[in-house]
């Protein structure tokens, strides 16, 4: 007679019980995951790189959404380090869609009613923007509130020649012009002597546009800008028409 072994029964129960316990875990996960209204986010999360950007990180959230209609009242979707053409990098984004429809066959945004944006671009990635994409290097940004800014920079002009070492300190507001951040140069100063208009002119050109959304999937105009500590924001209009297939 062939006796069972105690242990072997406990650890085939602990095993069945293991078992059990994950396949409810996995099957809670899947139905979490897959909610009409957690698909829809998660497409429109694939959208946002093609109309924004890459970026770290998106998160999408969506209120009053109607599953029969593919609808929803609003989306809010937040980007980290989002990195847009022609553009510094963007620290925060938040996109507001109202009036939305995903068309979950074709996995695409098939209407938008409203769009607006806000985004924050710290002055460490301006100044490796302006290093990076302008003819300038050593560029160091300054803010003043609520508008305004100063850049120390050592251009590369051919007509605006400095001894080796010295920068320029060039001072004048941030604004929105179209799809356009610009700085619109009213001083400057190298080694703590006024330089002429004429130099400003050059640098203003060598320097602008400090970002330009022009090349985004999605028409938008630069309302406002507004500057404190190291944080540009701007509030930016989109055109809904933008995100219908053509």
């Amino acid at each position: 007679m062939v006796t069972a072994n105690p242990k072997k029964r406990e650890v085939h129960s602990s095993t069945a019980r293991l078992t059990v316990s994950l396949s409810a875990l996995l099957c809670g996960l899947s139905v979490i995951s897959c909610t009409p209204s957690s698909l829809v986010e998660q497409g429109i999360e694939r959208e946002l790189p093609k109309y924004v950007g890459p970026a770290e990180r998106y998160d999408v959230k969506i209120e009053g959404f109607d599953a029969s209609k593919g609808s929803a009242d609003s989306v809010v979707a937040v980007g980290e380090r989002v990195r847009p053409e022609g553009a510094p990098v963007i620290d925060r984004l938040a996109l507001n869609l109202t009036g939305v429809v995903y068309d979950k066959q074709a996995e695409r945004l098939s209407r938008v009613d409203n769009v607006s944006l806000t985004a924050v671009v710290k002055t460490p990635d301006l100044s490796d923007f302006l290093e990076t994409y302008r003819n300038v290097r050593e560029a160091e940004v300054t803010l003043q509130a609520p508008d305004r800014a100063m850049l120390r920079i050592r251009p590369q002009i051919d007509q605006f020649a400095l001894p080796s070492g010295i920068t320029v300190d060039v001072g004048g507001e941030l604004v929105g012009r179209d799809t356009q951040l610009r700085f619109e140069v009213d001083s400057v100063s190298a080694a703590g002597i006024d330089v002429s208009a004429i130099a400003a002119s050059r640098l203003s050109d060598a320097i602008n546009p400090l970002a330009d959304l022009k090349d985004l999937p999605v028409d938008v105009e630069i309302a406002s800008v507004v500057a404190a500590g190291e944080s540009i924001g701007m509030e930016v209009i989109g055109d809904p028409a933008s995100f219908s297939p053509q």
